[in-house]
C-alpha cells in the first residue's frame, strides 16, 4: 500500500522504524461519518491511524447521551496512547465524525516496539502530551464559550485537519459529539450560515470562508492550533 501526502503522521515514521516489515500488515479502508468503530470496554487489538478523516471518542452519560471526550486526526492513532499506559480495554466510544480513510494495524504487531524501542517511546509520549492538553482545553472551552464558538472552533479545527473544506457529517453527529439538543446543535448551524461562514447539505457541511467563520469561533482554536504541533 502505498501513503499519499494527507497520510497519518505517526504512521509514517511508525513504518519506518518497523523497517517494512509492518507495511504488509495494515488494512486500510474508508470511514464514514457516525460509524461506530467500537463501543467502550471493547479490548484494544488494533491502533487506528486516520488519514483524512477525524475519529471522536465519546463518553456516554447514563441517560444515554454522549459528549466528546477528544478527536483523533492525522497527527495520531486511535488506542496506542492508552495502550502503552497499561490499558487493555478501550475507554470510550470511538465514532466517525468526518469521513475519510484510517489504516488499522494490529497491537501485537506494534507491541514489541512500544518496550523496546526509545523512539517509538517518544513519538508516545508526544501522543500523550497531545491527549492529555486537548482535554484540558476541551474543559475549559465548554465551560466558557457559547454552542455557536464550540462549532465554528471545532469545524475550523476539522477543515484543517482533514484538509478539506467539506465536511461529510451531520447534525445528529454534531449533537452527540458536543453533548447538546439537536435543536441547539441546529440554531449554532444557522447562525454560522447567516454569517455567511458555511452552507449545509444533507449528510454534508461545507465551509465557504474561513475568514468569517474564525471570527465567529473562540480563542480555543489558536491553541488547538498550537496543541496538533507538539
Amino acid at each position: 500500500m502505498a501513503l499519499h501526502s494527507n497520510s497519518n503522521a505517526l504512521l509514517e515514521p511508525v513504518l519506518r522504524l518497523g523497517r517494512g516489515a509492518l507495511l504488509e500488515r495494515l488494512l486500510t479502508k474508508p470511514i464514514h461519518s457516525g460509524e461506530v468503530l467500537f463501543e467502550s470496554g471493547a479490548p484494544i487489538i488494533h491502533f487506528i491511524f486516520p488519514h483524512g478523516g477525524i475519529i471522536s471518542l465519546q463518553a456516554i452519560l447514563n441517560d444515554g447521551r454522549t459528549v466528546e471526550r477528544t478527536s483523533i486526526g492525522r497527527e495520531d492513532a486511535v488506542g496506542i496512547t492508552e495502550y502503552a499506559l497499561g490499558q487493555r480495554f478501550a475507554p470510550c466510544r470511538a465514532v466517525v465524525a468526518v469521513s475519510g480513510r484510517a489504516s488499522w494495524l494490529p497491537v501485537d504487531d506494534l507491541n514489541p516496539m512500544l518496550s523496546d524501542c526509545s523512539e517509538m517511546r517518544e513519538l508516545v509520549q508526544k501522543c500523550h502530551t497531545r491527549l492529555i492538553s486537548s482535554l484540558i482545553q476541551s474543559v475549559a472551552c465548554a465551560s466558557v464559550h457559547s454552542a455557536s464558538q464550540r462549532l465554528a472552533t471545532w469545524l475550523l479545527c476539522a477543515g484543517d485537519r482533514a484538509d478539506t473544506q467539506q465536511l461529510d457529517l451531520t447534525q445528529r453527529t454534531l449533537a452527540d459529539i458536543f453533548g447538546l439538543r439537536l435543536a441547539t446543535i441546529s440554531d449554532a448551524c444557522s447562525r454560522l450560515h447567516a454569517a455567511g461562514a458555511i452552507n449545509q447539505g444533507r449528510g454534508h457541511l461545507t465551509i465557504i470562508n474561513r475568514e468569517l467563520l474564525r471570527k465567529q469561533a473562540c480563542e480555543c482554536y489558536d491553541r488547538w492550533t498550537e496543541i496538533r504541533g507538539l
